[in-house]
């Protein structure tokens, strides 16, 4: 009776133990979690990201365990359905309708203007009702005298005129971004797959520290294994972390 091969699983799990090797360590060295390390050796791929992510894993795995899985790593991964269309549907964010509408804004300013008037003639009327209860008490009016028939010269008080402020210098405007560039800077090591404008990138496991720039004219597509530790910038923008350590994740940007 002939024996069943082994399977990728247990062709990498009897390795790493002829190695001495922990998981904990493996995870150390490769960040790549314990729970996905298990299910690589019992050939869970159920519990495993997508095919496409799996294989970079089993590859990287491998070579750190000096095992060659180059000819078996095709037909050992199973094609998932959830493979078949992993871009996820952009989401766009409602719009919060204002607080404050225009409307009450402008009935508050007619009902402060109004009440401003009202005061300032309610004041003038009580100020010429006064001045005439003042002449009917005080007799006959009183003239003021000008001795000697000094003229009078009221006295101006000189206002500084303006310092002239120099004309500001125009900024060139800066040169407008044509297409999509998006910036990736990684701050922990992620698997990265980048379609431009339809086109596939090679896909390539970045390590922390690196930098990648992709451009395009209409659109860029990115999937990665290790969303928290991917910083994005899009034309200029900075959209920051593209999600949680660990999350696999689609994105998009378009003109």
């Amino acid at each position: 009776m002939e024996s069943r091969p082994a399977t990728l699983g247990e062709t990498l799990r009897r390795t790493r133990l002829e190695r001495g090797i922990s998981l904990t360590a493996v995870e150390e060295q490769l960040r790549i979690r314990v729970r996905h390390l298990q299910a690589l050796e019992t050939d869970d791929y159920a519990a495993l990201p997508p095919s496409v992510y799996t294989r970079a894993l089993v590859r990287e795995y491998a070579r750190f365990l000096g095992v060659d899985v180059s000819d078996v790593i095709d037909r050992s991964i199973p094609t998932r359905p959830l493979d078949r269309n992993p871009i996820r549907p952009a989401v766009q964010p409602l719009e919060s309708p204002p607080i404050i509408s225009l409307k009450a804004v402008l009935t508050v300013g007619v009902i402060a203007l109004t009440s401003i008037l009202f005061v300032y003639l309610y004041a003038q009327y009580n100020s010429f009702a006064e001045s005439l209860q003042s002449g009917e008490n005080g007799g006959d009016e009183v003239g003021i005298s000008n001795p000697g028939g000094l003229g009078l010269t009221p006295l101006l008080t000189p206002v500084p005129s303006p310092t002239q402020q120099p004309t500001p210098t125009a900024e060139p405007s800066p040169t407008p971004i044509t297409g999509v560039v998006v910036e990736v800077r990684i701050t922990d090591r992620s698997w990265i797959q980048v379609w431009t404008d339809g086109r596939a990138q090679p896909g390539e496991n970045v390590p922390a520290g690196a930098t990648r720039t992709y451009t395009a004219d209409q659109i860029i597509r990115m999937r990665v294994g290790n969303a928290g530790g991917v910083d994005v910038t899009a034309n200029g923008s900075y959209q920051g972390r593209l999600g949680p350590l660990g999350q696999v994740l689609d994105a998009e940007w378009a003109r």
